[in-house]
């Protein structure tokens, strides 16, 4: 029969055993370490049982009408053509208020005027000198997005010039049902050279209270 040392004895050689084999404290080490960060993982890990909750909420990315506004910008020979900010550079037509109005067509917001007059009248928006120095024969396009709070109103964009009996052209359509938006298209060709050429909105007959909504205004030539 193998005589055993006693158990204290034992462990006193074990010790001594890891004192003289570094090595084997090393491996422990990792061991442990491995062992402490695969349960760090797991505890990590998304729950697939609740697959079917609903996804989280994500911040909307301004991407997609930041790269509209860049794209309906090229070209434009309007500033301020979509209001993100005010109405800089834009004057009021008839009797009526105008401010920025947030819920653009595609942006963050758009130019509201509002008939502030005692009866039906003609109100609107109007910008000179989009056009500095015009040459003749040359060819504008203009276009303005509208709606109104109170459906059917007949709008005009017009391509107007300056002095005393300006030549212009313009475009007349009816406002659509609801927050539904329409584009309106102008163009005209210049006849005299050298003057100026601005743009014009506005709408005919607006009650006091209703409003005509204006947004992304273009004109580039050609």
């Amino acid at each position: 029969m193998q005589a055993f040392p006693p158990r204290h004895l034992a462990r006193r050689g074990s010790r001594l055993n890891l004192a003289r084999k570094p090595e084997l404290v090393l491996e422990s080490l990792i061991g442990l370490a491995v062992v402490l960060i695969m349960a760090t993982v797991l505890a990590n890990l998304p729950d697939r049982s609740q697959s079917g909750a609903a996804p989280r909420y994500q911040r909307p990315d301004p991407t997609a009408s930041s790269l509209a506004s860049r794209a309906g910008a090229f070209g434009n020979l309007v500033g301020n053509w979509s209001f993100e900010q005010d109405l800089t550079g834009w004057q009021v037509v008839g009797a009526a208020e105008a401010v920025r109005e947030p819920q653009g067509r595609t942006s963050g917001s758009c130019a509201l005027v509002r008939a502030s007059g005692s009866q039906p009248g003609r109100v609107g928006l109007t910008l000179p000198g989009v056009v500095r120095e015009a040459a003749a024969g040359s060819r504008y396009v203009a276009s303005a997005w509208v709606r109104s709070t109170a459906p059917g109103l007949r709008v005009t964009v017009r391509l107007v010039g300056a002095g005393a009996k300006p030549e212009r052209s313009q475009t007349t359509a009816a406002t659509l049902p609801g927050l539904a938006w329409r584009r309106v298209f102008v163009a005209h060709t210049v006849a005299a050279a050298g003057g100026e050429l601005g743009v014009e909105i506005a709408a005919d007959g607006v009650n006091p209270g209703d409003a005509l909504l204006v947004d992304e205004v273009t004109v580039r030539k050609g």
